[in-house]
């Protein structure tokens, strides 16, 4: 699993602001496979997969084992002072009577000077886990992982707080996230997956005016989208598909039924090209589409040097028909 988050991430702040005024935990959703349940994924966690449907704990104080954060929330921790000056401390020594201790010993204090520390006792916070379906038989299951700290933005030491937190799910479910305090089940699912608009292409104002809804970017924002908007529209679309996943901003091109192209506008994600049930596919998280459990019927082309003409090659082959003659589509 991903270890610890040194700041709050990018999307995570943007979450924040969409929750302004309102009181938020710590929390996110992830689906996995009966397989990787079986074989204990979330066995720290006391989850289980039986026969019997999947087994949830009650709310768990995660072991101190899991990392950093995990063992602070356990533990407590220090911090070194090394903006105040050093203070003078004693060490206690037992030194023979005149060099020799046939005559006795006698207690001497040795000063030496150290960095003041402050201790922070532990939290002992827990993680709630819920799922609407636990019954067996399933193939795939989503859990919904929460941590039960009430957080604050306007008090004091948010920030700090929030990354303790936030870290607690990084070191134990290797995802993290934010939500409103009393999210269901329903609200954390639909951060989840993409629903999709399918309308006639329009002018670059109205692109960035439908991706940018309720909110105004930023002129590097704007810029990096009106570059991608003139890219999509070089490949001739159909039509412009646009998306929202939670905070997440999709839009691409569909150039034909089974073809679409489309991108997360996050500065460093990957284009994805599409050739069959893109709607399905869409619906997957990057990393499971990755894990190849749902086909290689798509390519993920990363945002580096050459990615538009790799972009191009790859649509020019499958609208030649190349890719129904056993061409491989892969995530590389």
């Amino acid at each position: 699993m991903k270890k610890n988050i040194r700041k709050v991430p990018t999307t995570i702040q943007a979450r924040l602001k969409s929750l302004r005024g309102q009181d938020i935990v710590a929390g996110c959703s992830r689906t996995y496979t009966a397989e990787v349940l079986h074989a204990g994924i979330l066995k720290h966690l006391d989850v289980a997969l039986t026969e019997t449907g999947l087994e949830l704990p009650a709310p768990k104080v995660p072991p101190a084992g899991s990392g950093k954060f995990s063992y602070r929330n356990v533990f407590g921790y220090e911090v070194v002072r090394k903006d105040l000056p050093k203070e003078t401390h004693y060490n206690t020594v037992e030194t023979p009577n005149y060099g020799d201790s046939y005559y006795g010993t006698h207690t001497v204090d040795l000063p030496y000077e150290k960095y003041p520390r402050d201790f922070y006792g532990p939290q002992m916070s827990t993680i709630k886990i819920s799922s609407p379906e636990t019954g067996p038989g399933k193939d795939r299951y989503t859990l919904v992982f929460e941590v039960e700290r009430v957080l604050n933005s306007q008090r004091k030491g948010f920030e700090a707080d929030l990354l303790e937190a936030l870290n607690l799910l990084q070191e134990n479910v290797g995802h993290c996230g934010v939500q409103k305090s009393g999210a269901t089940f329903g609200d954390y699912v639909s951060t989840m997956s993409v629903s999709w608009e399918v309308l006639p292409p329009g002018t670059r104002e109205e692109a960035v005016a439908r991706i940018f809804r309720n909110r105004q970017p930023t002129s590097e924002e704007k810029g990096r989208v009106e570059e991608r908007y003139d890219f999509l529209m070089s490949l001739t679309p159909q039509k412009l598909v646009y998306g929202m996943s939670g905070i997440q901003r999709y839009f691409g091109a569909l150039l034909d039924e089974n073809l679409v192209v489309f991108e997360n506008i996050e500065y460093g994600n990957a284009i994805y090209i599409m050739f069959d049930d893109w709607k399905d596919l869409s619906k997957r998280t990057r990393t499971e589409l990755l894990s190849g459990r749902f086909g290689k019927n798509f390519e993920r082309i990363p945002h580096a040097s050459g990615w538009k003409g790799k972009t191009k090659a790859v649509i020019a082959t499958a609208r030649k028909g190349r890719k129904s003659k056993g061409v491989k589509h892969g995530t590389s």
